[in-house]
């Protein structure tokens, strides 16, 4: 009997350890919500199928942070869908080096994708931000960014205060190739250029003005970051995406929106609009700014984000010399000061995207002021958002559709009978059952 019995307890043990490796290996999750927000959208599904080799997500959160549970929970759903994916949440205090080799905001946090030696980021763990950048991982595309010359533009391998060196260092760092092109040489844009730089012209564009609204009016991308020096005007080039420049610089009167003993580096803590170049983005250190316009009335196709701003006590001077209001040449705040241009057309049956980052200052990007708060993340993101070809998904954000209950003194009365009579009375009810059961024995 002993070896009988010791047989039939072996075999109960295996097919609990086998019953086991099924469950494990086909974990399930069920989402009973009316809305299901709590399982991940169908194209984000289609994006995380694609995935064929791993990639590891790194989420830095702090402890406290609010909502900590919840994106943990949604980078689970992405492990779940495909076991290649894997994440951590990790602190960003107890992990300095990781933060460092991640180029992570130790400060605001944010997330990292990882395959092989490709790294995406993004500011925010969200379904967006998770599942844009594995389609940017599946894309395999190093964008161009190609920076203009030829007509006094800072350039890209100018190590003074007033060059580019740092970001364009930043950016390669980030993924991107740099490529200067000589538009005084060849007034033309490359066809190998993912999207263009124009820094701070301080010479007539002249042909070249020609060249860059021709490449934009056939779909192509521009991160234009004019100044108050300059004297070039780029609203001819401009205009025909709804924005234009305003010709002086501003002044801030708000003492948390500038920098100290300095009225005219603006310090923006707060955007507008909603664009992804703005998205979980520092304050940013505006050294000096024109201001941005939009039109009032935007042809069909058009959307303009006025992301950045000053603070309603700003004012724009048209003369620099003057420290003073005056009311009848100068513009009262806000002013803003970066705005993001995106616009779509159909040309011969198919989807053409004109994408534009335009700021009233140059100087936040130049070595000189490149590392003040956000102003390298502002750089990195405008590049990302304008160089991207193509939107490889669109993710709506699954939210549950919000159901007031109005507690009216009907309602009221209704749930204070049923919680002080109805409930209590079963529970007497009940025990007077029991108790008259148990006497009738």
């Amino acid at each position: 009997m002993r070896p009988r019995r010791f047989l039939l307890v072996a075999l109960a043990v295996a097919a609990i350890a086998f019953l086991q490796v099924v469950l494990e290996r086909n974990d399930r999750t069920y989402d009973l919500t009316a809305e299901h927000t709590l399982s991940l959208t169908s194209e984000t599904t289609a994006v995380v199928r694609q995935v064929h080799h791993p990639v590891r997500v790194t989420a830095f959160l702090r402890p406290e942070e609010a909502g900590r549970p919840e994106e943990a929970a949604l980078l689970d759903r992405y492990h779940r869908l495909n076991r290649r994916i894997t994440y951590r949440v990790i602190d960003p205090d107890a992990a300095p080096g990781e933060t460092r080799r991640l180029d992570i905001d130790p400060v605001f946090g944010g997330m990292a994708l990882e395959q092989g030696t490709r790294v995406e980021r993004a500011p925010t763990v969200t379904e967006q931000d998770v599942t844009a950048g594995l389609a940017r991982l599946l894309r395999r595309h190093v964008p161009t960014l190609c920076a203009a010359t030829g007509h006094g533009e800072a350039a890209i391998d100018a190590t003074v205060n007033d060059g580019l060196s740092t970001a364009a260092a930043l950016l390669r760092e980030n993924g991107f190739r740099l490529r200067a092109i000589d538009l005084l040489v060849e007034p033309a844009v490359p066809d190998g250029c993912d999207g263009l730089l124009l820094v701070r012209p301080t010479a007539p564009l002249g042909p070249a003005q020609q060249a860059v609204g021709a490449y934009l009016a056939g779909g192509g991308r521009a991160v234009v970051l004019t100044d108050p020096v300059s004297s070039v005007d780029l609203n001819p080039l401009l205009a025909p995406y709804g924005v234009g420049i305003d010709r002086g610089i501003v002044f801030e009167s708000a003492p948390d929106a500038h920098l100290r003993g300095d009225p005219t580096s603006l310090v923006v803590r707060q955007y507008q609009g909603g664009t992804p170049v703005a998205r979980g983005l520092p304050p940013t250190v505006f050294p000096g700014a024109q201001g941005v316009t939009s039109a009032e009335h935007l042809e069909r196709g058009i959307a303009v984000a006025a992301f950045a701003q000053t603070s309603s006590a700003s004012y724009l001077s048209r003369r620099a010399e003057r420290a003073e209001f005056d009311p009848n040449n100068d513009v009262r705040g806000p002013i803003t000061v970066a705005a993001a241009v995106d616009r779509s057309a159909t040309v011969a049956g198919k989807a053409q995207r004109t994408r534009l980052v335009v700021t009233g200052d140059a100087d936040f990007a130049a070595n000189g002021s490149i590392g003040d708060a956000g102003n390298s993340r502002l750089v990195i993101q405008a590049s990302e958002w304008v160089t991207l070809q193509e939107d490889l998904v669109t993710v709506d954000a699954n939210l549950p559709t919000v159901r007031p209950l109005a507690l009216t003194d009907a309602r009221r009365r209704y749930v204070l009978f049923l919680t002080v009579g109805v409930v209590p009375g079963l529970i007497l009810l009940a025990g007077v059952m029991v108790w008259a059961v148990r006497r009738g024995r």
